[in-house]
């Protein structure tokens, strides 16, 4: 790079304008043709010094991109000394080049300077955003706070009852004055539920040790069962479709009465070696509650005499009591893993169809081939306490309802799809998942209401550091016992 003198250092200013509203170089003569802008030149000398380069900006925009700062920084810093220093002649190139009045070249060199004298990190980001622009107006929300929440259900209500356009209320949810939420209903519990979930949790928990905490039993030898209806299809279901596809035609007799049938889910923990690796994935089954009978009279669908397979509609204590003798029972001895304690618990929820823990013939063929299988009950209105309501149906459900299924035996066979599809992996995050669930029932002091806890099982996962066991603060056991000590209280 040649130098130049100040005498010529000035002619080359004089060449060019400076307008202070754009911020931008511009000269005298700038042709209106983009193409012909491109090409213009201020001559000095037997130099061509281009006013615009394809390497800034084409066009007259006030500010420079992120990219183009950070573009600009890197060859200032290949053209300083060691003591930061600029020559000027670089100074109005790179002003040049980038389409820029040469003091904001300077500015932006100057900040530079600052920061790598301190140590730190050049910043190029614009310092504008979030500081100019239309301000936000200020909004009373105590009026909203006044308004119940019963009332607060919908944003246009909200709008109406503030006198407010329902847009600006959409901008208060998104700057986080206000949020939305979803509310669930929740099954009642009484004290004498809480006392009851409270004693359930506590009876999970290994004492601490000499090196260890007290933290949650790793229920490798639990298992758990439910039975759930799943359905032939849903009342809505979206799609995606090209502008000139017709939307799919659904139809059914009764929508109130979709086809249904109702399956037996049994799950264990899945046990995973020590490099994360699948040894057992903790699924036993998927048991439909169904009969065949042949068929009485022919049609365009079968001949008379064809074996059909048919929904139980009314499940009795009979039924479940043949569900698990028959059919869990021999799947539980068969898939269960051969070094694996034999000593197992299965716990259901306490439906009135459920037979009892002391069931005799349920005890006489549950201590077969060295098994000794007992079952337990949890505690009442505490589908929060089972696996497979906290996660597992309603994800194999999802899978299922990918298969629209036309028939029974569609439906039978896009169920055990989906069961075999679930991830064993996706199983052990809904055991460690009620793990966290009662902790969270002894910080409520065995009630329900508390958020479902996420603690980013994915990410620990990831990270090798997914516990197998959620440790339990001494101080939360001891006032959990105090709680369980004075009994149920109004």
């Amino acid at each position: 790079m040649d130098d130049y003198s100040v005498e010529e250092l000035l002619e080359l200013e004089e060449l060019l304008e400076f307008d202070p509203d754009m911020e931008v170089w511009y000269s005298d003569d700038e042709s209106e043709n983009d193409e012909e802008v491109e090409n213009s030149a201020v001559l000095n000398n037997d130099n061509q010094i281009p006013i615009r380069n394809l390497g800034g900006r084409t066009t007259q925009s006030r500010e420079l991109t992120d990219f183009q700062r950070k573009h600009m920084i890197d060859k200032l810093l290949l053209l300083a000394n060691d003591e930061l220093k600029i020559p000027p002649r670089a100074q109005i190139e790179i002003a040049l080049e980038f389409n820029v009045y040469r003091t904001t070249v300077w500015r932006y060199w100057s900040k530079a300077k600052i920061r790598i004298r301190r140590g730190e990190t050049i910043d190029v980001k614009g310092q504008k955003p979030g500081k100019v622009g239309r301000k936000c107006k200020d909004w009373d929300l105590d009026r909203l706070h006044a308004i119940p929440v019963e009332k607060r259900t919908t944003i246009r209500k909200i709008a109406d009852a503030l006198d407010i356009h329902p847009s600006t209320v959409y901008k208060l949810i998104k700057s986080g004055k206000i949020r939305a939420c979803s509310s669930s209903l929740k099954p009642s519990v009484t004290p004498t539920h809480k006392i009851a979930r409270i004693a359930h949790v506590l009876r999970q928990i290994i004492p601490r040790n000499v090196n260890t905490p007290p933290k949650f039993s790793a229920m490798y030898n639990v298992i758990h069962i439910d039975e759930k209806w799943f359905y032939m299809s849903q009342k809505s279901q979206k799609f995606y479709l090209f502008p000139w596809e017709d939307e799919p035609y659904r139809a059914c007799q009764n929508k109130n009465y979709i086809p249904k049938m109702m399956f037996m889910g049994c799950v264990a923990r899945p046990i995973l070696g020590t490099n994360g690796e699948i040894l057992w994935d903790g699924k036993i089954g998927m048991f439909p509650f169904t009969y065949t009978v042949e068929a009485q009279r022919s049609s365009k669908n079968r001949d008379r005499g064809t074996p059909e397979t048919k929904a139980i509609v009314s499940i009795t204590r009979e039924v479940i009591r043949a569900k698990l003798i028959e059919e869990v029972l021999p799947a539980i001895m068969a898939k269960w893993p051969a070094n694996a304690c034999k000593e197992i618990w299965i716990q259901q929820d306490n439906a009135k169809p459920h037979i009892s823990v002391d069931d005799a013939e349920f005890r006489a063929a549950a201590t077969k081939n060295g098994f000794k299988i007992r079952l337990t009950c949890q505690p009442a209105q505490s589908p929060d306490l089972n696996v497979l309501d906290l996660g597992f149906f309603r994800a194999i459900q999802s899978l299922q309802y990918k298969a629209f299924p036309k028939d029974t035996k569609e439906l039978l066979k896009s169920v055990e799809d989906a069961f075999q599809a679930y991830e064993p992996r996706l199983v052990n995050y809904n055991w460690l998942h009620l793990q966290y669930c009662m902790l969270e029932i002894l910080k409520v002091e065995g009630s329900n209401k508390y958020k479902n806890p996420h603690n980013k099982k994915h990410a620990m996962d990831r990270l090798g550091i997914l516990p197998t066991q959620v440790e339990v603060p001494e101080e939360l056991i001891e006032e959990s016992r105090k709680i369980l000590a004075r009994g149920p209280t109004n």
